[in-house]
């Protein structure tokens, strides 16, 4: 992978003032440490990354390869039939779901859920696991209780201050357990992202919102695949070749290809990721 760095900073574990020390992006089928306007490759798979999650102090990645990895450990811990659309860690318990159709717990691999479409999105929210996917209604996952109805896929389920918000393929967003509409797109709503005080989503037209003030923040060649809360910054990536520093319109990485997941890890797990780099 080339390296592009853009923005000033100190590179390195010495003497650096780690800016982005914290964020990893999966960045097509590469896992890459951002610090400081670098991308360092930590590891790479044999199809497209979906997703990354952190739990129990670790990271794990899954994707079209159908299969769900310890990142630092470079070890696989469970295989599917199809691919891995998205992990979350809830209540000490690692789970994924994807375009098999059912949700399991990832590391025993014990199924808790089978959907009638595919499960793009699970989200912890207070005591409760939930679930979204091409089946159009949203579920408390271990409970088996359907909370939401909506007109197309769910792709996305965040939480933000007191409550749980989802968006999708009807470019409306919802807030989940009120069924109270809170934002209308005209395109796909793939991400949302709580920052600060604020919710944000991205879609599938490349468009940045403010979500609660309909404010557009930014505009894309292509869809808005990924956004992240690191630190007191916003980002986001997609197919469009870079990593934004959203709210300030910088861009932090050029060069890349397409960003399909990023997440926020803690330092300790930082720089392990970056010692495997």
């Amino acid at each position: 992978m080339e390296l592009k760095s853009v923005v000033g900073g100190t590179f390195g574990p010495e003497g650096s003032d780690w800016k982005e020390e914290g964020l990893v992006v999966a960045v097509v089928d590469k896992i890459c440490c951002v610090q400081g306007g670098e991308l360092r490759e930590v590891t790479r798979r044999s199809s497209l990354i979906l997703t990354l999650s952190v739990h129990e102090g670790r990271l794990y990645d899954g994707g079209r390869y159908s299969q769900v990895y310890d990142t630092v450990a470079d070890t696989k811990v469970a295989d599917r039939s199809d691919w891995v659309l998205s992990l979350c860690s809830h209540q000490g318990v690692l789970y994924d779901g994807g375009s098999y159709d059912r949700i399991y717990e990832t590391v025993t691999g014990r199924e808790v859920a089978e959907r009638s479409g595919g499960v793009h999105t699970l989200c912890s929210f207070g005591e409760a696991l939930y679930d979204g996917g091409g089946y159009s209604t949203i579920w408390e996952t271990l409970a088996g209780r359907e909370v939401g109805r909506r007109q197309g896929e769910v792709l996305t389920l965040a939480t933000h201050g007191e409550g749980l918000f989802d968006g999708g393929g009807d470019g409306r967003i919802y807030e989940t357990l009120t069924g109270r509409e809170v934002g209308t797109r005209e395109d796909s709503v793939l991400i949302l992202c709580s920052h600060g005080d604020q919710l944000y989503d991205g879609t599938s037209e490349g468009l940045i919102f403010e979500t609660m003030t309909h404010r557009k923040l930014a505009d894309r060649d292509f869809p808005v695949t990924a956004l992240c809360s690191h630190r007191d910054r916003l980002y986001d990536g997609g197919p469009y070749g870079f990593i934004y520093e959203t709210l300030q319109g910088r861009m932090v990485v050029g060069g890349t290809k397409a960003v399909t997941a990023m997440v926020s890890v803690p330092p300790n797990l930082f720089q392990a990721l970056w010692s495997r780099a």
